[in-house]
């Protein structure tokens, strides 16, 4: 569970596949639109050409990033090349599919015959709202979803847009929305689905005092970030938290560690995992345990997802000044405000950490904010930023893309059991 275990079995070459959660209403996870950088490729290297090819590529490579990626949740996938708009046998699990059609796939000759086969065999489509309007007319009566970018609209272009589609008996769904306003606006016009990085921006109330259960948290986070904290003292901290407890119990006696006797006190535990180790995985335990909500457990995973992928790959850079642990807890951290719905600078007081860090994780410009806007820069899929900040320090997106998909397997494989 902790930052120095081995990675899981999980391996990619080129492409960097990210999942940008969409919510519905109620906020919660309906499914995930799957970004990616280059053509995925199959477990034999080749690259995935035909549609079958290319769901079967995301199949392999999402199984690495939990089980609810590829049961439970749907799967938004951007048809961005005319080669994929096969109507070949498909494979087993394409039912989960939402098949998104753009510009450049619904000017395609194929597409007619595409989207009457999927409608036959019962197959989910999206159609964007910026196609063209009479490619737009001739699809929109067999489209399940229209997609609707927000980016640089404004309110009454939005009440223009949901008019527009008022008879539309399928649902809307909002992407690129940036903030908790837009996304509130865009559900009171009834739009069903709700895609962007706004369930990552801290809903912060001015005048709202922080939870007790959120005060312990922070003030276990500052005591298990002490660097003067002893064995003994930390061992006292979690004997002292029965959730903390409970679960390292768990954790040091399951078969993953192989023990011929149980362990029976917290003492032990610590001793056997050691001091950094001990820290490290405690902190990550109460991060995850913030928000329980479906949108904080995604807020848990990308933070997890972030600290691994910072601690990995900056850890390929020639004479990189700052250590793994460094960069791990910068990843972190980084949903910190996100997670409490509280100003990062009041949830940072009194957390020993570097001051440099703590201005990069407020907004100040600093080789801390370099990397965090990185992580933005990816999530979102601007791999032209990305590259250009990862280039700054002697890293390019190829050289990222490993360290990002391995993160991510690490990161879904952690979080179930952080939760028990």
């Amino acid at each position: 569970m902790t930052e120095g275990m081995a990675d899981p079995g999980f391996q990619v070459e080129q492409a960097l596949i990210v999942r940008q959660p969409i919510f519905d209403r109620d906020k919660m996870v309906w499914g995930y639109e799957l970004l990616t950088n280059s053509i995925p490729l199959l477990s034999d290297g080749t690259e995935a050409t035909s549609l079958s090819g290319l769901i079967l590529a995301y199949q392999e490579n999402l199984s690495g990033l939990g089980d609810e990626l590829s049961t439970d949740k749907k799967i938004l996938l951007p048809l961005t090349e005319k080669s994929l708009l096969s109507s070949e046998e498909l494979p087993n699990g394409w039912e989960n599919c939402v098949f998104g059609v753009c510009q450049q796939a619904a000017s395609s000759p194929e597409c007619p015959k595409f989207v009457d086969f999927m409608k036959h065999f019962g197959g989910m489509m999206s159609l964007d709202a910026s196609v063209d309007p009479l490619m737009f007319n001739e699809f929109v009566d067999h489209t399940d979803i229209i997609k609707v970018s927000l980016a640089g609209k404004t309110p009454p272009e939005i009440v223009q847009i949901r008019r527009k589609y008022k008879d539309f008996k399928g649902e809307l769904l909002a992407t690129d929305i940036s903030s908790w306003e837009a996304y509130e606006g865009t559900r009171a016009l009834g739009f069903k689905y709700f895609q962007g990085p706004f369930f990552a921006i801290a809903q912060i109330q001015e005048d709202k005092d922080l939870s007790a259960s959120s005060i312990a948290k922070l003030q276990l986070l500052r005591e298990l970030g002490n660097p003067d904290c002893e064995m003994d003292e930390l061992a006292s901290i979690i004997a002292a938290d029965v959730s903390l407890s409970y679960r390292i119990f768990k954790y040091i006696n399951s078969a993953s560690f192989g023990l011929k006797n149980k362990i029976k006190s917290i003492q032990q535990a610590v001793a056997l995992l050691g001091l950094k180790e001990v820290r490290h995985w405690a902190t990550v335990v109460v991060m995850s345990d913030l928000d329980s909500t479906p949108k904080g457990e995604e807020l848990s995973y990308m933070a997890l997802q972030r600290g691994r992928f910072l601690s990995k790959l900056t850890g390929t850079i020639n004479g990189f000044p700052h250590s793994a642990n460094t960069m791990f807890m910068l990843g972190l951290f980084s949903q910190l405000d996100a997670l409490l719905s509280f100003p990062m600078k009041k949830a940072l007081e009194g957390i020993p950490m570097d001051d440099a860090m703590k201005d990069g994780l407020c907004g100040t410009l600093n080789e801390f904010r370099d990397w965090l806007r990185l992580l933005e820069a990816v999530e979102v899929g601007n791999w032209g930023i990305a590259n250009d900040i990862l280039g700054k320090y002697g890293a390019c997106l190829t050289q990222a893309a490993n360290q990002y998909m391995k993160a991510a397997g690490w990161a879904a494989k952690q979080l179930p059991d952080m939760k028990k």
